[in-house]
């Protein structure tokens, strides 16, 4: 259960129960562990991690996810910030962060999991303890954020964290491929018009992709085509040969298939299992 907060960019999430190990989008992120315990599959890795880690998203990144410790009187606990990555660019002009050394020119995957020093720690802390001061609220929680942005983007990971963000914010290459196959999930996705569109070569696209989400752009088409299915069988009033349609594919024999076996059950299977779960829009 994700709680809003006074703070839009700021939310806790708690969980009394373990979870099944469930697919999703992760939107550019940091999501700090404070109590409890969960696993995450990044393409082919799984880390299983608990209080003082975080997970850390630069770019929307299709994961798969599980709470595997979590009790009523012992929840599972996170604090998650939305990132911007402009925000993050301006941070680096205005403040003159010296930035890490590269490491090659290789592209490293979008998301990953790491462990906060006692700064960044004590950062998060002070975040939380600012919801409870509401006059001060408004300035101390735009410096604290700027405060973790600058540990993260200093930190023995920021080299990838600065990089996907930026690599994002000029929206060239893979990030606009990216934002394009999201803003058209439901069309023909064609590789050789998407990286002339982009300006890079079929295979440097294909190569860089794959190294950033892991996945290739057609795989992370139908990530987001069946991901947003399941969104629209959670909302009801229609039904699944309607909704395949709408996110992209010409045969309901094969959205099944698909959706099976990404989600591990038929398309009403898994949507009646999720509301007794509790799961909704």
């Amino acid at each position: 259960m994700e709680l809003q907060t006074a703070v839009p960019w700021l939310r806790f999430i708690r969980v009394s129960e373990p979870t099944l190990f469930n697919r999703g989008m992760l939107e550019p992120s940091m999501c700090m562990l404070l109590q409890g315990r969960k696993k995450m599959l990044i393409g082919d890795n799984v880390t299983e991690y608990g209080p003082g880690n975080y997970s850390m998203a630069a770019v929307d990144m299709p994961v798969s996810g599980q709470v595997t410790q979590a009790t009523v009187s012992e929840p599972y606990y996170g604090v998650r910030i939305d990132l911007n990555s402009r925000e993050i660019a301006d941070l680096i002009v205005s403040l003159q962060i010296k930035l890490p050394e590269k490491q090659g020119e290789s592209v490293k995957p979008g998301a990953w999991i790491s462990s906060a020093d006692d700064a960044l720690q004590d950062a998060f802390l002070r975040l939380v303890k600012v919801l409870d001061t509401p006059d001060d609220l408004l300035v101390m929680s735009k410096l604290i954020k700027q405060e973790i942005l600058y540990r993260l983007v200093t930190s023995p990971s920021g080299a990838t964290f600065w990089k996907q963000t930026l690599s994002w914010n000029q929206g060239k290459g893979v990030g606009e491929a990216l934002a394009w196959i999201k803003r058209h999930f439901a069309e023909p996705l064609k590789i050789d018009e998407l990286a002339k569109r982009v300006g890079m070569s079929t295979s440097s696209l294909h190569h860089r992709f794959k190294a950033l989400t892991v996945m290739s752009p057609l795989q992370y088409q139908k990530q987001i085509r069946l991901l947003e299915a399941r969104r629209l069988l959670l909302s009801g009033g229609q039904d699944v040969a309607n909704i395949a349609w709408q996110v992209g594919y010409e045969s309901p024999s094969q959205f099944n298939r698909e959706y099976r076996r990404s989600f591990g059950a038929a398309p009403l299977q898994d949507v009646e299992t999720l509301r007794q779960m509790g799961v909704t829009l």
